[in-house]
């Protein structure tokens, strides 16, 4: 319970506190499909991290070479296989604060690259997407409709709550191929 209390205040301190730059106008009607780079936060919850590789092989088909930059915990260690292509970013409990916010002094190289778009492949709010999605330079920052994910991303999926993780994604996947 004292785990969960600390993740919200991370959550509020994420949203609350971290520079956001004013946003500049978006037009969304090419903006994935011509987006060179990517950041993709893979989901902290077990289950859905095992549903979410086939959207995430897509995301490296689009984005070849060092283009996509993934984050993942470090206990899902076996990513880094199918996925050598990609810069995988792990994050280890000693590189999280007392809220489970990233430190800043781990993750200066990945916070200081432009991407052109940043995916939260998390179906709830958790503080470590959050932090990269409000921290990271991107026009397109986009994740799964919630409670106060308006302050973290300019395009929010709405999927369906009665539907599987994988069929989110497939969703999340399909609906970004049309911009």
């Amino acid at each position: 319970m004292f785990e969960e209390t600390r993740r919200t205040i991370g959550i509020a301190i994420a949203r609350l506190f971290l520079g956001r730059k004013d946003a500049a106008p978006v037009t969304f009607s090419t903006l994935f499909t011509s987006a060179r780079t990517a950041l993709v936060i893979i989901p902290e919850n077990q289950q859905h991290r095992t549903v979410v590789l086939p959207a995430l092989q897509q995301l490296q088909n689009k984005f070849q070479g060092n283009r996509l930059t993934i984050i993942v915990n470090e206990t899902f260690r076996e990513l880094a296989g199918p996925f050598s292509r990609s810069t995988v970013v792990p994050v280890a409990k000693d590189h999280l604060n007392f809220f489970f916010l990233p430190k800043r002094s781990f993750f200066h190289r990945v916070l200081n690259q432009r991407y052109d778009v940043v995916v939260d492949l998390n179906l709830t709010l958790v503080p470590t997407g959050a932090y990269f999605a409000r921290s990271v330079n991107a026009p397109l920052k986009v994740g799964f409709s919630q409670e106060h994910a308006d302050a973290f991303y300019n395009f929010q999926f709405a999927a369906a709550p009665n539907r599987n993780p994988k069929m989110r994604y497939e969703q999340l996947l399909r609906t970004l191929s049309m911009f």
